[in-house]
């Protein structure tokens, strides 16, 4: 029991020191598993522009009060180590958001046709060995209320250039070979070069037709920046559907 309280103590203590202003590079380091998989076969490859986003959702017992729902809320905020946080409510749900130059975080209840749904994101520009401590600590404040989670974790970034259709294959071919993962289907859509997967190391899935899918790159150019945007995701980018 002592070792699990050290560890959590651990994983808050980086939760904090990543959202302080002046914060460097954090010296804990979560354990290895499948996020930190995800996290490492993207750095690997990709160079410019990293970023990590985790994406926590759960739906909402039709029951829970307001202040219950407010009580969460601040509950998964001081978990996260966020202590300069502003809160707004309107028709459409209440939301939590706190900004740094290390990273974003917001934590919203959002109301739609099919129920109420609490869902908290997670920006990381730094500290990316931190990404599976922040789901840990996500998913632990929802389950313990008894709310089943959906996760999401996408690494973003980008290379120099307009990649030519064989370097995004190349590419997208040695992030699934380091992930164990095999394709599923790879194509053109509008603009973007993507490719679905399923890796057997990655625990959860969505099915679309009879095919398993858990792994998800997308690649796109900007004329703007002059770069190819690349995004992994698993187990897929939740604005895909």
């Amino acid at each position: 029991m002592v070792k699990i309280y050290r560890v959590q103590r651990l994983m808050i203590a980086a939760a904090v020191i990543i959202w302080a202003v002046f914060a460097g590079r954090l010296v804990y380091k979560g354990i290895k598993g499948e996020t930190m998989d995800v996290v490492d076969t993207f750095c690997e490859n990709v160079y410019y522009d990293i970023s990590a986003d985790i994406s926590v959702t759960g739906k909402l017992d039709n029951g829970m009060s307001d202040t219950a729902k407010k009580l969460m809320m601040t509950q998964m905020a001081k978990a996260l180590g966020l202590n300069r946080y502003n809160i707004t409510e309107d028709e459409t749900g209440i939301y939590l958001t706190q900004q740094s130059v290390n990273g974003s975080a917001d934590i919203s209840i959002k109301k739609s046709s099919t129920g109420e749904y609490f869902i908290t994101d997670i920006e990381l520009y730094k500290g990316f060995e931190s990404t599976s401590d922040y789901e840990k600590l996500m998913k632990q404040v929802l389950e313990e209320y008894g709310i089943d989670t959906h996760v999401t974790v996408s690494m973003k970034g980008s290379i120099a250039g307009d990649m030519s259709q064989y370097d995004k294959s190349e590419v997208s071919g040695r992030m699934l070979k380091m992930l164990g993962a095999k394709t599923v289907t790879t194509g053109q859509i509008q603009d973007s070069y993507v490719v679905y997967a399923y890796a057997k190391s990655v625990k959860d899935s969505v099915s679309i037709g009879k095919n398993k899918i858990n792994v998800n790159i997308t690649m796109n150019y900007d004329e703007t920046r002059g770069v190819t945007d690349i995004q992994l995701s698993t187990p897929i980018y939740n604005e895909d559907f």
